[in-house]
Formats: structure tokens, sequence, C-alpha cells
């Protein structure tokens, strides 16, 4: 009795241990961001398909502020129309793009859009700067190099992004995407901070834009243009 006791313990025991096991899985969006933004990298991206029912000549901006002097530099990249039309195309173009297999997955007969807007943050060898990539649906990126100042009392640079709750839309007005913020030092704590909430504002409200030394914002203009065409 004690034998078989004893053997159908080795049993459950090898059966428990087997049971328990360490699997590989397969790697999904999920885990590749996590892992950038461990190390230094931030992704966000904006739908504009919302958009794509109508003609809108689409402005990229990035405007740097300061907590002294308010806006200090403003750029703008005009990065054209929101959708190109193929019969919009000569006919030489359009068997050079068929060529280049161009037009496969097009819909609607729009070749080129502008449905998204990705911003990559990404950081710079040099502490000073920030690289930001700016993707815009299939028609291609701007990509900049943002400098940086530091924490006075530390001399270190510390940045972070926050992006925008985006809740209403007007042709032709600034709409912020997201925001890189400057910590600060606090005298009183005698530590450095960024606080407030995750997401800003779109009209620029939060308490937190009054207490950052240095920040960028990083934003579009949607300026609506005559109907080319109904689909």
């Amino acid at each position: 009795m004690k034998r078989q006791l004893l053997l159908l313990t080795l049993l459950l025991a090898g059966f428990s241990l087997s049971a328990q096991n360490i699997k590989s899985r397969d790697v999904d969006a999920k885990d590749i961001i996590s892992l950038l933004r461990n190390d230094g990298y931030d992704l966000y991206s904006f739908d504009l398909n919302d958009f794509m029912k109508g003609d809108y000549n689409v402005t990229l901006h990035i405007k740097e502020y300061s907590k002294e002097a308010g806006e200090i530099n403003s750029r703008g990249f005009d990065v054209g129309e929101n959708k190109i039309l193929f019969s919009q195309f000569t006919e030489e173009e359009k068997k050079a793009a068929k060529e280049l297999g161009l037009t496969k997955g097009m819909k609607r007969g729009i070749l080129y859009k502008i449905d998204r807007i990705n911003l990559a943050f990404i950081p710079d060898k040099v502490d000073s700067l920030m690289k930001l990539n700016a993707e815009y649906g299939n028609l291609g990126a701007v990509s900049q190099r943002l400098k940086l100042r530091p924490i006075s009392a530390e001399n270190v640079y510390k940045y972070e992004i926050r992006p925008f709750v985006i809740d209403n839309f007007e042709s032709g007005k600034f709409i912020p995407l997201a925001a890189l913020l400057s910590w600060w030092y606090d005298e009183t704590a005698k530590v450095i901070r960024c606080c407030g909430d995750p997401m800003l504002k779109s009209d620029l409200s939060d308490e937190i834009l009054e207490n950052v030394p240095h920040y960028y914002i990083i934003g579009v203009t949607l300026d609506k243009i005559e109907k080319k065409e109904n689909f």
C-alpha cells in the first residue's frame, strides 16, 4: 500500500511539473511598443479617415514654446491634399504607376491618401536633441530634430510626450496632436517633476503648460478646398 501511494505521489508530481511550462509566443504590436517606450521611443497614431469624403489641404506644424516668452518658433510643412485621384494623372503617369505596383490595393480611385498621421519621438545620440518623424498616410514623411533645454538645477535633459484630447474640428484651425514637455525643478519639493493629466486639452488651457519651462506642440491644420469628385 505504501509503495502504491509513493508511486501515485511521484506520478502526480511529474504531471504537475510537466503542466507548468514556459511557452514561446508570437510578438505582437503591444510588445514592440512597450519595448520601444522603455528604450525612450514614443509612438502615436491619429486617424484622419473621417476627412476622406471631403477635400482638404494638410499642413503639419511644429510650434516651440517657453514659459517666459510663449510661442517662440513655428514651422509649417505643406503636406498637400489629403487625397490624390488616379484620374488626375496623365496616361503615361498612370502606366508608370501600374508598372511600379502603386495601384495595388487602390480603392475608389484614390492613389495617394492621408488617412492617418503617425508621430515617432526618437532619442538622439546627442542628449540635447530629440528626433521627430511624422508620417502622413502613404504620401511621405517629415523628419526634424528638436532642440531640448536642460533642467537648470540638475543640468540634465528630461522630456515626456502627452497627446491631446481632440474634441472639435474647424477648417483652417490648428489642431494640436501631441506635446513634448520638459520636466522642471521644483524649488519647494527639491525634486524634478512633470505632473498633470495624461492627456492635454486642445484649447491649451491645462495648468501644466503654465509650469513647463520649454515644450513643443505638434499639430495639423486641415483647410477645406473645393470638392473634385463625389464618391
